[in-house]
C-alpha cells in the first residue's frame, strides 16, 4: 500500500530512431497526448504522460540491453514495465500487428543472453493484444501473441508491440496509430496467468484463449523451443511469468509424445496443465 502511494508505476516506452514504424509509433503517441519533458537520455529527451514515460535510443531495440536499468537512472525512478514500440519483418508479408513476450529459450542469434528469458508482464501484455483486436479492427489485419523470442535483455517485466510484416506498412499510421491507443489503455485486470507451450510461432490459439478467457499470458514456447524445454527452463518460464504455476498446452498443435513428456515434467517443476474450461469467459 505504501510503494503504491509513495510513487508511480512507470511504464517506459521505448522507441528507436533505427526503427521507422517506432518512430512512426511514437509519432502518433506525440498527436495523441500533450506529453512534458522531464529530463534527457541518450541525448533525447525524456517524456512523460502520466504514469508513462517515452524514451528514444539511436540503436536497433535488440542492441539495447539493460535499457530499463540505464533509463531509470536517467529518470530517477524505478522502472515497473518496458514497452518496446517496433517493426516487424515476415518473409510471408501479412499485415499483422504483434505482440509479445523476450528472451532466448537457447542461442541468441537476435540479442538477448543464450538460454536466457526476460521477465514479462502478462497482465499488461495481454491486455495490449485485446486493445489492439478492439482498436485495430477496421485495418481487418491479423492481430497476435508471438512466442518469446529474440532480445535485448532486460531485468524489468516486458514485451513488444509491433507493426507488420514487411517496410511498406512500417509506416502506415493508421496501424501506428491503433498501437499508440492500444499502448496508453493498457491496464492490470489481474487475471490469473499461465505460460503456453506447442503449436506455431505465432500463437493463434494461446491469443484465441486470451480473447475469449480470463486469462493473462506470459511466456510462451512454440514447437521449434520445445527440445530447450528443460526442468530448469520450465522454473526460468515460471518465475518470469509472475510465477504462474500453470501451463496450457496446445495439445492439437504439437507431437502427442513430446506433450506426454513435457506435462510430466512441467508436473515434476510443480506447473500443473490447466485447460481453457477450466477458466472463466470473458
Amino acid at each position: 500500500m505504501s510503494r503504491l502511494h509513495c510513487q508511480v508505476s512507470v511504464k517506459l516506452i521505448v522507441t528507436s530512431s533505427e526503427d521507422n514504424a517506432s518512430m512512426n509509433i511514437r509519432a502518433r503517441l506525440l498527436e495523441r497526448e500533450i506529453w512534458t519533458e522531464t529530463g534527457s537520455f541518450d541525448n533525447h529527451p525524456v517524456l512523460k504522460k502520466d504514469d508513462f514515460r517515452m524514451v528514444q535510443v539511436d540503436r536497433i531495440h535488440l542492441e539495447e540491453d539493460l535499457v530499463d536499468e540505464r533509463a531509470a537512472t536517467a529518470i530517477g525512478e524505478p522502472v515497473d514495465v518496458v514497452i518496446f514500440a517496433s517493426r516487424h519483418r515476415s518473409e510471408k508479408k501479412i499485415p499483422t500487428l504483434t505482440v509479445h513476450p523476450i528472451g532466448n529459450y537457447s542461442s541468441a542469434d537476435f540479442g538477448g543472453k543464450p538460454g536466457t528469458l526476460c521477465p514479462t508482464a502478462p497482465n499488461l501484455m495481454t491486455s495490449a493484444m485485446r486493445n489492439l483486436v478492439r482498436n485495430a479492427k477496421e485495418l481487418q489485419w491479423d492481430v497476435s501473441f508471438e512466442t518469446t523470442h529474440h532480445g535485448p535483455l532486460v531485468n524489468s517485466p516486458t514485451f513488444y508491440i509491433e507493426i507488420g510484416s514487411y517496410e511498406e506498412l512500417w509506416d502506415r499510421k493508421d496501424a501506428a496509430e491503433a498501437i499508440a491507443k492500444s499502448i496508453l489503455e493498457i491496464k492490470d485486470e489481474g487475471e490469473p496467468v499461465v505460460i503456453c507451450v506447442g503449436g506455431g510461432h505465432y500463437a493463434p490459439r494461446f491469443t484465441e484463449v486470451a480473447l475469449k478467457r480470463r486469462v493473462a499470458i506470459g511466456h510462451m514456447a512454440a514447437n521449434y523451443a520445445l527440445e530447450a524445454l528443460s526442468s530448469e527452463m520450465i522454473l526460468q518460464m515460471s518465475a518470469k511469468s509472475s510465477g504462474a504455476k500453470e501451463v496450457y498446452f496446445h495439445r492439437k498443435g504439437m507431437p502427442k509424445p513430446a506433450y506426454r513428456e513435457l506435462r510430466e515434467r512441467f508436473a515434476s517443476c510443480g506447473i500443473a496443465e490447466i485447460r481453457s474450461e477450466d477458466l472463466g469467459l470473458r
